[in-house]
């Protein structure tokens, strides 16, 4: 059983989401609820959760001024949140869940579906990354992104990453000056989240940061040349597009 506390200052979505969470999610228990910075504070602080609900937005606060006043954050996050797509792109970026409000049922249980055996691990780091991220103007402001880890999160500044490849429901993740990383996600989810930093998909199992292509060869179908002296092959699919991008973009 997940241990979880609510803290969100509109008392109708709290009661929303305590209604959502005991007719559809049997796992979750709610040891208690809070409409305060200070009072989730306390709560926290007294029934050591396993799961917080967490509203951004708080008359006396945020939710990053009640992690601040936390000893340890060794729980686990869901942000209750009604920022823009911005913001909910930062959460994907520093591996964090969220739900939007008005709380649709659907993406609470895929949220919580998400959220696999409990282990207290120290996620400051993390909150941290996710804080930079979303205070970010725009799509372009986020420069780092998690990657899950066995005992927490590493914080990546995506810039360092030369290319990702994806292998089935893993992605391998080359860097420019540390070990390549392999990943529990799908080359899909960081083409999602790394499209709006520079870059893009090449092939199937490819995705490249157009600042390490050097060059483009038409032989072999077609093509790039890396920094590294890697060469990739293009697939037809999104030749257009990238040939539209180093002709267009980096020029």
């Amino acid at each position: 059983m997940v241990k979880a506390v609510i803290v969100d200052d509109d008392s109708i979505s709290r009661m929303l989401l305590r209604e959502i969470l005991k007719k559809t999610i049997a796992n979750v228990e709610i040891l208690g609820e809070a409409g305060s910075v200070e009072e989730g504070t306390r709560l926290i602080e007294q029934v050591s959760p396993d799961l917080v609900f967490l509203d951004i937005s708080m008359p006396d606060g945020t939710g990053f001024d009640l992690l601040d006043k936390l000893k340890k954050i060794d729980f686990k996050i869901i942000f209750i949140t009604a920022y823009s797509e911005y913001a909910i792109r930062a959460f994907k970026y520093s591996a964090f869940d969220y739900i939007v409000k008005p709380i649709n049922i659907e993406e609470l249980g895929k949220a919580i579906a998400r959220i696999p055996k409990i282990k207290r691990v120290e996620n400051t780091i993390a909150v941290n990354a996710l804080r930079a991220n979303i205070l970010s103007h725009g799509e372009q402001g986020a420069k780092t992104i998690a990657l899950p880890e066995l005992n927490g999160f590493a914080i990546i500044a995506a810039d360092k990453i030369i290319r990702c490849e994806g292998l089935r429901n893993y992605t391998r993740i080359i860097f420019k000056d540390a070990e390549e990383k392999i990943v529990s996600r799908t080359l899909l989810e960081f083409e999602n989240l790394l499209t709006p930093l520079g870059f893009i998909r090449i092939h199937r199992s490819h995705l490249v940061n157009l600042v390490n292509v050097v060059r483009y060869i038409k032989a072999k179908g077609g093509m790039v040349e890396l920094k590294t002296g890697e060469q990739l092959k293009v697939s037809p699919k999104y030749k257009e597009d990238l040939l539209n991008k180093l002709l267009y973009n980096k020029l």
